[in-house]
């Protein structure tokens, strides 16, 4: 008796958040295959790959045919983005191999973030102002017309990296030079900047999973920042918004529009948001799961749907995620993802014992970042932190409790430095 072939899935980048989606698919039988899309990745990123989880492992060398040539013999079901890297590659592969996904038409627009906005302000949409800028007396010649504070940034990057907000020309000069002729988060040469006019209000997360141009959103999320190690831009913590509150659903209905506007049909989404004194406006969307890894287990905890998991759902042909699309989450608990920041600089000779926050009542899970033998610096970014603590309780006074507990604990969990 002849035995069924196994269905292919490939992946682009899994790292971060990617290394995922491999074991969810092996457990469907699927067989797996792992495309690296460019030689020079982040190091964090590239030692987080799992070789045990994929039946083979490409690494791209820019001749998308010859990729497609070799992959096309194992019939993929399917192609996704592990990474925010994975992106363009994913959309290219997609569109060759005639696999479910995203239209390459607007891929540019999903990655390069004045694009984006250009695309979501024709569309009507709040957005920014905003230029691209070779220079840092450009950048600042324009910021000094359109008025100050600015943010710059790199053009395509991702957790908060480069990311500068400047109230005067000798901060926006210096944000820019540290920005030009560097590479971003995903390997990339900075050769211009993006500079926009700076958004007030809050920010919140938005993560989403579309199917055939049809949406559901999984969660809204506070996204809380903190002034630390002389950055404003300090990821503080991730709390997961009450669906019913007036914030989640001004939300969720500009964040449909912007996945409309951006053709973002098939996939995953995560997206950053400032609620303003004027409505929603767009500060950046990825069309690929939140990260880093493990952050949506954590907020499924509260919702009882992982991103993750329904991506894999839409691409699968799953009932499950069917019915769930153009809906929303249920609040089932509080949850969050809690920041845990590096305070010092040195290279990493012991690790602190996270185990002391188990006798939490509302702590899930928690991960250290750095290994020992790392050179790490003060948080910036989040490509520098400590640690992710995930919290979910249905009692809100234990949940807020524990979370001031961890909070006065910081200090104490550091690492010890050389």
């Amino acid at each position: 008796m002849k035995t069924a072939p196994r269905k292919t899935a490939v992946i682009v980048d899994p790292y971060s958040t990617g290394i995922l989606l491999a074991p969810r698919l092996r457990a469907r039988g699927y067989q797996v295959v792992a495309v690296q899309s460019r030689p020079d990745l982040a190091p964090s990123l590239v030692r987080s790959y799992r070789a045990e989880d994929f039946a083979g492992h490409i690494a791209h060398d820019g001749d998308l045919a010859a990729l497609t040539e070799r992959l096309r013999p194992m019939d993929p079901a399917f192609v996704l983005p592990g990474n925010e890297s994975a992106v363009e590659l994913t959309d290219a592969l997609s569109d060759a191999l005639g696999t479910p996904g995203n239209s390459p038409k607007l891929t540019a627009a999903r990655r390069n973030k004045f694009m984006m906005i250009e695309r979501l302000a024709a569309a009507g949409l709040l957005t920014a102002r905003q230029t691209m800028a070779g220079s840092a007396a450009e950048a600042v010649e324009w910021a000094a017309q359109a008025g100050w504070p600015v943010v710059a940034k790199p053009l395509a990057s991702a957790s908060t990296d480069h990311v500068y907000f400047c109230s005067r020309p000798a901060e926006l000069r210096a944000a820019a030079e540290s920005i030009l002729g560097s590479r971003d988060f995903c390997g990339t040469a900075n050769d211009r900047l993006l500079v926009q006019t700076y958004l007030d209000g809050e920010e919140y997360v938005v993560n989403t999973v579309s199917h055939g141009g049809r949406h559901y959103v999984c969660d809204v999320l506070h996204s809380a920042k903190r002034t630390l190690n002389g950055s404003p831009f300090v990821y503080d913590y991730y709390r997961l918004l009450p669906p019913d509150d007036a914030t989640a659903r001004a939300l969720m209905v500009y964040i449909r529009r912007v996945l409309d506007a951006l053709e973002i049909t098939d996939g995953a989404g995560h997206a950053e948001v400032r609620m303003t004194s004027r409505g929603p406006a767009l500060v950046e969307i990825a069309a690929r799961a939140m990260g880093p890894a493990g952050s949506t287990t954590g907020i499924a905890a509260g919702t009882g749907h992982d991103q993750v998991d329904l991506l894999v759902d839409a691409f699968d042909g799953a009932a499950t995620v069917g019915p769930l699309l153009d809906g929303h989450y249920r609040f089932q608990a509080e949850a969050m993802v809690l920041y845990l920041p590096v305070l010092g600089s040195g290279r990493v000779e012991e690790l602190p014992d996270l185990g002391v926050l188990d006798r939490l009542e509302s702590v899930r899970g928690h991960a250290l970042v750095p290994q020992v033998g790392d050179v790490v610096a003060p948080t910036l970014d989040l490509t520098q932190i400590l640690a992710k603590v995930y919290l979910a309780h249905p009692d809100r006074a234990v949940f807020e409790r524990d979370w001031a507990a961890i909070r006065a604990m910081e200090d104490s969990l550091q690492p010890r430095l050389s």
